[in-house]
Formats: structure tokens, sequence, C-alpha cells
């Protein structure tokens, strides 16, 4: 990317519309947006944040071929942080794309995926974990995810990283005021006050870095799988949380095949549901195949929903599912409860992580209020525990996390060493390489290898 250029690309999904938004930014925006758009009265220069009506003109023909809306917004009150302009024209795939070839051709360059984001985070205007709040805000599969996106995007995890940052920074310093009398040693008091506030800090550092269990399922939602022997209604389980027939549902044992994926939300939590083919012993190639994805799919789970047809006594492929799901957060399904119910929750034994088993008719619907509370407590039943320092802070990222708990670590470390007689020089050193970990999260250290991995994921036009 060269970050001089005057940069352009449509920043409304693909589609049918009532509005295309056609998005410039760069020293050159304002001169293209002119050069593009012509007005009933020449304009030398746009007010920042006003609209104008105008129509887009064809530079090879002279003609125009749509009326639009143009908003400009002056550097460093924009996005970017540049002269942004915006160009509003009518909502077709077609008109979207001559418009902007239109811009391209007065000197803009497209857009890379992500890059007015990155753009933001250059010039200051969003720090890191603000810029990745964008796409998590665009990507917010639950209401409580969206609002962890909106907090990150204000800085609620900025203030929090800073705040931690600045007592490092402190802590610190006051190692380096005693490096410069190298022939004293340090005061019994201050090595006390050291070694209190390293354990504090640690244990917030710890604190904020345990949000993440509940913070990734919000923002990715909980892989969740589907198992039980043939026929006792997983693929019904499916289309019932999903409130659509998603899945094939016969009488005929064995239809589910392969796995079936459908993201829903229940009782406010996201999950990633995988519908899976019934567990048994089976000489079909096919089937045989699906069996071992499901497996797999068991061993890559959070959640499993283990489902039991509870108008049938338990047989030992039902037993076979029990084992195969022993070491997993499961929640048991006695489902078809419309029938004559034979299968009791005492029917099936206690275990760890095993919940207490639901009654559910998937038919009916009756019982499906009880699975909801049931996965709510499964997921978060063990709240954080936060501290003075970190409230309200939620930690949803991978590599957030991963830098915490790098900077936790690399902080008891330096604590033991203080304890072990480590000189002051090197203790300042692993002091400073746990500030860059904190300081990977919002930016404060970075590397285009790390900037690369933030922006990838971004459409073009954000």
């Amino acid at each position: 990317m060269y970050a001089h250029d005057t940069i352009a690309a449509i920043a409304t999904p693909p589609g049918h519309g009532g509005v295309a938004i056609i998005r410039i930014s760069g020293s050159q925006a304002e001169m293209i947006a002119r050069q593009t758009v012509r007005f009933s009265h020449p304009r030398e220069t746009f007010q920042s944040h006003h609209c104008y009506l105008g129509q887009v003109r064809d530079p090879e023909t002279g003609h125009c071929f749509d009326q639009a809306l143009l908003v400009a917004m002056h550097a460093p009150h924009s996005y970017t942080g540049e002269d942004v302009v915006e160009i509003h024209c009518h909502g077709g795939q077609l008109l979207a794309h001559r418009v902007l070839e239109v811009v391209l051709s007065r000197g803009a360059r497209m857009a890379e995926p992500g890059e007015f984001t990155k753009r933001a985070f250059l010039n200051n205007r969003l720090d890191l974990s603000q810029a990745e709040a964008v796409l998590d805000l665009i990507h917010a599969k639950s209401n409580q995810g969206l609002h962890l996106a909106w907090e990150q995007l204000s800085g609620r995890l900025s203030a929090v990283c800073t705040t931690l940052r600045d007592r490092l920074i402190g802590l610190t310093a006051y190692i380096e005021a005693f490096i410069d009398f190298p022939d004293e040693d340090l005061p019994e008091k201050a090595q006390h006050e050291l070694d209190t506030e390293m354990d504090v800090l640690a244990a917030d550092l710890a604190a904020l870095a345990s949000t993440f269990s509940q913070g990734k399922i919000h923002r990715e939602g909980c892989r969740t799988v589907i198992v039980g022997k043939p026929n006792v209604g997983k693929s019904s389980l499916l289309n019932l949380l999903s409130g659509t027939d998603r899945a094939i549902v016969t009488s005929v044992p064995g239809t589910t095949r392969d796995i079936l994926e459908e993201t829903v939300t229940l009782n406010g939590i996201p999950l990633v549901i995988w519908d899976t083919a019934g567990l048994r012993e089976t000489s079909d190639t096919v089937e045989h195949i699906g069996v071992e994805r499901a497996k797999a799919g068991i061993h890559a789970a959070e959640l499993v929903l283990a489902v039991f047809d509870a108008s049938q006594p338990l047989e030992a492929e039902d037993e076979a599912v029990l084992v195969a799901i022993q070491q997993k957060r499961t929640i048991p399904i006695l489902n078809k409860s419309d029938l004559p119910v034979v299968v009791s929750a005492a029917d099936i034994p206690p275990r760890p992580h095993l919940m207490p088993p639901v009654l559910l008719s998937t038919k009916t619907g009756v019982g499906f209020a009880e699975l909801g509370k049931s996965v709510r407590h499964a997921l978060f039943a063990e709240e954080p525990t936060l501290t003075e320092t970190v409230p309200g802070a939620t930690v949803t990222r991978v590599r957030h996390h991963n830098a915490l708990v790098q900077a936790e670590q690399m902080l008891r470390q330096t604590r033991q060493n203080l304890r072990d007689g480590i000189p002051l020089d090197l203790l300042a050193v692993d002091l400073r390489a746990a500030l860059d970990h904190i300081g990977e999260i919002t930016g404060h250290i970075h590397t285009e290898d790390i900037l690369d991995r933030v922006f990838r994921d971004f459409c073009i036009g954000k």
C-alpha cells in the first residue's frame, strides 16, 4: 500500500438497494470528486460535512448518467483523518461500479481490504483495538456481541490497557531510578513495594484475560455439536433452533450423512451449531464417513447437545454416545416428550461436565425455554473475577488474550527474579517486554505483520 495515494472503493454491500456509496480518501479526494460530479453552479471548494446535489458525468462522452449527493469531510475530522469525499448515487450494482470507474479514471487507486480503517489507525483516529472493533461491530452475531463491539470501539478496553500500561511504566521508572546507583542495594521497603505492586498488577492482567472465555463466545459464537444415535431428533432440533427446515427430517435412520452448520442465537447466546450423522456402527461407506466426522465434531466442540429418545428405553448405542462425550461439557436432551416418556433424568448417569438433562419436544417446542436457560448456565455459570482496575472491560479476541497472558507471565517472572536478587537492569528489560505485550493490544507497539493480521479480514471499502 502507498500511504500517500488517494484511494477509493464502494463502501456499501454488493447488490441492489436505495443508495450506493463510493468513498474517496486522500489529498486529491476533492479534486477527483469535482471532476466526477457536475453541479449547476461550479464549486471550487466544499464545506465540510455538507451535502451537495449534482450529476455524475462520463469523462469520455461528457454525458451525465446519474444524480448523486456529494458529502465532503475535511481532514482531520473524518473517518480516516484525511480529506474524505463520499458520492451517494442510486443503488444499482452496475451504476455503483460505473461511478467507481469514473473516480479511478480521475487518479484514485482502488483501496485494499481494510485500508480506510488502517489509515484511521495510522492517523491516530483509532487505536488498534478500536479498529478491530469496527469489524466486530459489522459481524456481531448477538445483541451482547454488538454491545461488546461498541464498548471496544468507544475505547473501554483501550482505557483499561492504558491504565495497566501506565502502572507498568511507573514500576519500570522506579526500578530504573535505582540503576543509576549500582553500588547501593535496593532498600527493603522499596523491594517490598515493588513485589506487592507486581503481584497486584499481575492479578489485574489475569483478571482481564479471564474475560476472554465469555467474550470469545459473544464475538465468534460457541462451537456446538448435536449428537446422538440415529433417529432421535437431532435434525429436528437443528430446525427448531434455526426456525427453518434446515435439515431433512425423515423416519429413516441415517438420513443425515454429513455435518450441517447453522449459526443461531439461543437465549441471547450465539451458537455455531453442527448437526451430525447418528453415532452407530455401520457398513455403509458414506454413512461411516459421516459418523467419523461426527466424532471429529465432538472433539472440536465447546458444547455438546446430546439427544436421546425419551419415548424408548436407552440402548447400547445411547451408552456409546455417553462414552463418546464423557470429556465434554454436555447438555443431555430427552427428546420426544410429546410421546409417553420412559426415560427420565435418573437414567442419565451423572459425571463431571454433564448438565442436568432437559426434557424437550422438538415437535411442540415444549422445553425449549429450559434448553436456553441450560445453555446459558453451561457457558456462563462461572463469571470472571474482575478487579477495580478492569470493571466492565471484556476481551473478545485471541490476539488480546495472548498479549495479556504473556504480559502477566513476564511480570510474574520479573517478580520472582526480584526475589532472587537478579540485577535491576535485567528486571527493567523484562518489565519493558511486558510493556510491549500490553502495547500490542492498542497498537502502541506494532509491526507490519501485526497490522496485516488485523486488517486482512476487512472488506474493501471499510
